[in-house]
């Protein structure tokens, strides 16, 4: 399988289970943890991802800081003051 196509499904397990660990994904794909390290990487640059300890959860799970965009929104009125 190519770096595209298992990053792919990567994207898909972690969308479908909320979660991926590296040590899962090389016993999966045979392939070794730094390999599927190397597609982590890639997908969190893509911003599909956020890499955490040991794997990866996808991107926006994070629910302790708002994006930008929903921050500019609150408390308006005391941002203008």
């Amino acid at each position: 399988m190519y770096a595209p196509e298992r990053q792919q499904v990567i994207l898909r397990l972690a969308r479908e289970s909320g979660r991926v660990d590296v040590l899962s994904l090389a016993e999966e794909f045979q392939v070794t943890a730094e390999t599927v390290r190397r597609d982590l990487k890639t997908l969190d640059r893509a911003g599909l991802l956020r890499r955490v300890h040991g794997g990866a959860i996808p991107a926006g799970r994070l629910d302790f800081e708002p994006e930008l965009a929903e921050r500019d929104a609150v408390a308006v009125d005391e941002k203008e003051r």
